[in-house]
């Protein structure tokens, strides 16, 4: 009797070792994993730029970051030919920031800028902050910030952050840009038909 009772105790310490055993496998596995997963998630994050939810067309630049970095306009002349205003793509990267001004058909004088997104898109259009008259924009960080009353928007697509909610109703007007041929080119007739808004 106490024979078979000290093999059916074997029996159950066996059982009793071996699941015990296995629980620290069981929570290598898991902790592996986890690993692999998050491996998985990094490696795909360094290999592709993240989805960038912008109304300023598709890059045509490298991308870049501006954080930790202020960027101002630099003044340029545009070429205007045919119809268009076109400024040299090149010229654009280098600066990162450009401003200029063409009269609109009342003769007032348009201030207008182009940069170029974190993302690698191009934004060209105006430069006035309608209600506060401020004429001029620069680059701080993940935002775009008017040089008067320090509104500030998302670079990608304008969307109000801070600031003056007056001015953050009147973002930068955005005329879409074409690129070809190294120059970096936008309609003439937007720029004529640019009215100030607040008015």
């Amino acid at each position: 009797m106490s024979k078979k009772k000290n093999r059916q105790q074997g029996k159950r310490e066996q059982f009793t070792r071996s699941s015990k055993s296995r629980l620290p496998l069981l929570i290598a596995l898991l902790i592996l994993a986890v690993a692999g997963v998050g491996g998985t998630v990094l490696l795909a994050g360094n290999g592709d730029d993240p989805v960038v939810d912008s109304p300023f067309g598709e890059p045509v630049a490298g991308s870049r970051s501006y954080v930790g970095r202020t960027v101002r306009m630099t003044p340029i002349e545009p070429a205007v030919e045919s119809g268009r205003v076109s400024i040299p793509l090149e010229q654009l990267e280098s600066y990162e920031m450009v401003s200029f001004e063409i009269e609109n058909s009342e003769g007032f004088p348009v201030p207008l800028m182009a940069y170029i997104t974190p993302s690698g898109r191009v934004f060209t259009g105006s430069s006035m902050c309608e209600p506060c008259q401020g004429r001029a924009f620069f680059l701080a960080g993940e935002t775009l910030v008017c040089d008067t009353c320090r509104t500030t928007y998302t670079i990608e697509s304008h969307e109000y952050l801070s600031g003056s909610l007056d001015c953050g109703s009147y973002p930068p007007v955005y005329m879409q840009p074409s690129i070809e041929n190294g120059m970096v080119s936008i309609d003439l007739e937007d720029i004529l038909q640019w009215r100030i808004r607040t008015y």
